[in-house]
Parts: C-alpha cells; structure tokens; sequence
C-alpha cells in the first residue's frame, strides 16, 4: 500500500491506537481517526488527522467512517482482564465488534485490514510463543475474547474475500496515554507508587508502544496477505526484575516479599469474592496467578523480524521509559 493511503484507525484514542494515529501521520499516510466521544481532542493536539465518530457496536457508524477509506486498521478493543459481567462487557464488544468491522469492510469495498490481536491469542505452553499455535486456556475473558475475535476475523475474511493481516503485541507500555491507564501501564504506576504490598512473581513480555505503531504498519508495507505476525521482544520479565529497574532509577520504590504460589491463590481467592461484594475489579485473580507465575513468557519475533524488518527496543529501555513517563503524570 501506498504511504499515502487513505486509512482509518478504529480505538484511536487509546493507547496503542492514539500513538499509531501519530506513526502513520508522521509516515505521510492520510490519517481518519475514529472515537466514540468525538468531543475528547486532546489525544489528537497538533496531530493532523481527521477525526470521526464510530462505535464498534454500530456497523452503521463504521461504514460512514469507512467511506473512501482503502486501509482499516482495528485497534478498539475493550482491554480489561474482570468485569462482573465478562461476556456482556469484555468477550461480546470485542467479537462482536470485529465481526461489525470486517462485515462493513465488505460492504465498502475496503482494501485491506489490519487488525490488531493479542499475543494472548496464541498458545502459552509453548515456549518460546510462535505465531502458528491459538490459546487453549484463557486465564480470563480478555484472553477469550481476542482469540476468539481473530478467529472469527480469519474466518470471515475468508468467506467475504477480505485481505487481513493480523498482529499480535505482547504487553505494551510506554509514552502517550489520554485518560485511564490501561491493566498493563496500571501496574507500573502502582510500582512506582508503592501501591503494591506483595510481589506477586508473575512474568510477562513487554514491548514499547511506539514500536508496536511502528509494526503495524511494517504489516501494512510488508506483510503477506493471511499471515499473522508477533509483535513484542524475545525476553521473559519478571514483576521482580521490574521492581529491581524502578528502585534503581527512583531509590524511593520499595521492594515487597514474594509469596508462595498458594499463599498468592489463597489471597486471590478473598478478593475475588470481595469483588463480586464491591463491584470492583480484584488486585489478584486466582487464574491469573495459575498463568501468570513463575511463567516463561519468551516469544519468537523472527518472522516479523524478517519479513517487516521489525526492530524492537529491549524491554529494559522501555521499562525505563515508561517509568520516567510516569513518574511524571498523575493520574485519577
């Protein structure tokens, strides 16, 4: 696709959706941003796209933001890991959105999707994580929703003759956030501000936003048409190693105790049920702690490096750069 193409960014107030917004402007692509609240500007200062209303849940929205679009790339996503009700609010706008976006794709003749999936979509016992596996176990609704979104998307692109690339990020951190913090950038704000009474030893990979952007549209420029491409960094980190960077870079930050597997499951377990009470989402959950622990979260980014010339930073700098970013802000 032409550098200049005509696109349109669902979820472009998000994180990940606002600092590709950002990318493809700065690539010379004509940039259509669509929100749900078309009177927020402030994620779109000095950027210049155009901005649209369109709601995942309305095709109707979706085809008029659509109109002479040639690329759609669908980052809106609900990205929330409880919910009181997971089905109505996590596990249905996400599959339901996409079946609505790759259906008003046909409909207007759009050339190509993009559509950005999760690496919680592939298969976790299989270390290092490749593209060619799909997630048997889901340690919550969100990891069900994306799987089930992608598939849906692969199935229906195939039945309506829609050319789509899918890609997978791992956690993403980093610069450029309007309004809530997403799970991921919550826990690096309660690092930094000593919100956390215990390390929990989990291990995640984590990848900067602003390489995410930038893959998306190595995708767009060189990615094969019905091929799926991860998107994050080689190395496991632990919440331990996280702790260790900020305390270095902030002195204040304290480190708490690791605790047992069945300690952690016991806790999660009272929190859980506390939250069924108090409607908020628990700090732990106990399938979290199953997936999560002492995990190995090391991923096979070889096909993206070959094929789209992908080129991370290490997580390491990102940790750093996302702690700096934060430390800087305040949030609700």
């Amino acid at each position: 696709m032409n550098k200049n193409s005509k696109c349109l960014v669902t979820g472009a107030n998000g994180h990940l959706g606002n600092n590709l917004v950002r990318e493809l402007v700065n690539q010379n692509y004509q940039v259509r941003a669509s929100v749900r609240n078309i009177n927020n500007r402030k994620p779109f200062e000095g950027v210049k796209c155009e901005v649209v209303y369109a709601d995942m849940l309305d095709k109707a929205s979706l085809k008029k933001a659509m109109k002479d679009i040639e690329i759609v790339f669908h980052v809106a996503s609900v990205f929330k890991h409880w919910s009181p009700n997971p089905q109505k609010d996590i596990i249905e706008p996400n599959v339901i959105g996409t079946k609505n976006i790759i259906e008003a794709v046909a409909e207007c003749n759009v050339h190509k999707v993009i559509l950005v999936s999760s690496i919680a979509a592939l298969d976790h016992t299989s270390v290092p994580m490749k593209e060619n596996t799909w997630n048997k176990h889901f340690p919550n609704a969100y990891y069900q929703s994306k799987q089930e979104a992608e598939q849906l998307a692969w199935d229906l692109s195939k039945k309506l003759n829609i050319d789509l690339i899918t890609v997978l990020p791992s956690s993403i951190i980093g610069k450029e956030i309007f309004g809530h913090l997403t799970p991921t950038m919550f826990f690096f704000d309660m690092v930094l501000r000593n919100k956390l009474p215990i390390d929990p030893n989990f291990a995640f990979n984590f990848v900067d936003v602003k390489d995410v952007a930038k893959g998306i549209i190595l995708a767009d420029k060189f990615g094969r048409i019905g091929e799926r491409y991860i998107l994050a960094t080689e190395p496991s980190i632990t919440t331990n190693d996280v702790f260790a960077m900020a305390k270095k870079i902030f002195p204040e930050v304290k480190i708490p105790t690791q605790l047992l597997k069945s300690e952690l499951i016991e806790i999660a377990k009272k929190m859980e049920e506390e939250s069924v009470i108090t409607k908020t989402a628990p700090l732990l959950m106990v399938n979290n702690v199953e997936a999560y622990y002492n995990a190995n979260s090391k991923i096979d980014i070889s096909k993206a490096r070959i094929e789209l010339g992908f080129n991370p930073i290490l997580p390491e700098k990102a940790i750093k750069n996302t702690l700096l970013y934060l430390s800087q802000k305040q949030w609700e």
